[in-house]
């Protein structure tokens, strides 16, 4: 499928720049062990909180460095389900609240070395996840360092807030319902999967990395629309800032 590229309109470029090489800087001198202190071990934990009573969600997961897979339980009765895996010398904090008719749960990992310089294999890291398919919620997602893979196609989200950081992200919007959504691209690309009947409207913040739509988007400034938007029964509302590296749309078929 042919696309068209989008660069977000800026004053400020030349000051985005400048910072992006100063993250890229780190970030491979990171990478390469440069930075980094003694070898880390590996702790596993199952991770599993019932919904209760809830009948909406708030969730927020908060992974350092690692890969995180993102999905869908077969468990409506579930929030969350999933195993972690982290540094020992690293700390996962696990809150859950019920507020009335609202589940809120946040799963974060805080890092104990300054800058997240604890050298281990981010690919041996995995934050394997799932989450109720039923429940409307809202879900805030942060990425550190690692290759991540998010899959709402089966899930009732309404508002997504997802921020990476260095690595390279696949992005599945939900098949059904409306969404609003603000993703944030840190180092690296994002690939934004739309699914078959899925009318989506992007707004383009400023970045250093382009944003790639298909051609059949209307376009208008920094702002693209997929064909029958005003008409679509499933739809999704998207600011992107493309950071860094790029951000591509993908119009899907199945």
């Amino acid at each position: 499928m042919s696309v068209i590229t989008m660069k977000p309109t800026t004053t400020r470029r030349p000051l985005l720049i400048a910072a992006a090489l100063v993250v890229v800087l780190g970030a491979a001198l990171y990478l390469s062990g440069v930075w980094g202190g003694m070898g880390a071990q590996l702790v596993h934990e199952p991770v599993g909180q019932p919904l209760g009573a809830a009948t909406h969600a708030d969730v927020t997961i908060a992974i350092g460095m690692g890969r995180l897979r993102l999905g869908t339980l077969d468990r409506p009765s579930t929030l969350i389900a999933g195993d972690i895996t982290y540094p020992d010398s690293n700390h996962v904090t696990r809150d859950f609240a019920l507020r009335g008719d609202t589940a809120t749960f946040a799963l974060r990992e805080q890092d104990s070395q300054a800058n997240n310089l604890v050298k281990y294999r981010q690919d041996a890291a995995i934050w394997d996840l799932r989450l109720s398919p039923t429940t409307p919620m809202r879900l805030t997602l942060e990425a550190g360092i690692g290759e991540n893979t998010i899959d709402l196609a089966l899930l009732h989200v309404t508002e997504l807030d997802l921020k990476t950081g260095v690595g390279n992200t696949t992005l599945t919007l939900p098949r059904e319902g409306h969404l609003l959504a603000q993703v944030e691209g840190g180092v690296g690309n994002t690939t934004i999967r739309v699914p078959a009947g899925v009318a989506l409207r992007l707004t383009i913040n400023a970045g250093v990395g382009s944003v790639s739509v298909p051609a059949n988007y209307w376009r208008q400034g920094d702002v693209a629309v997929s064909p029958e938007y005003e008409t679509a029964a499933n739809r999704v509302d998207l600011t992107a800032s493309s950071g860094v590296g790029n951000i591509t749309i993908q119009q899907i078929s199945e």
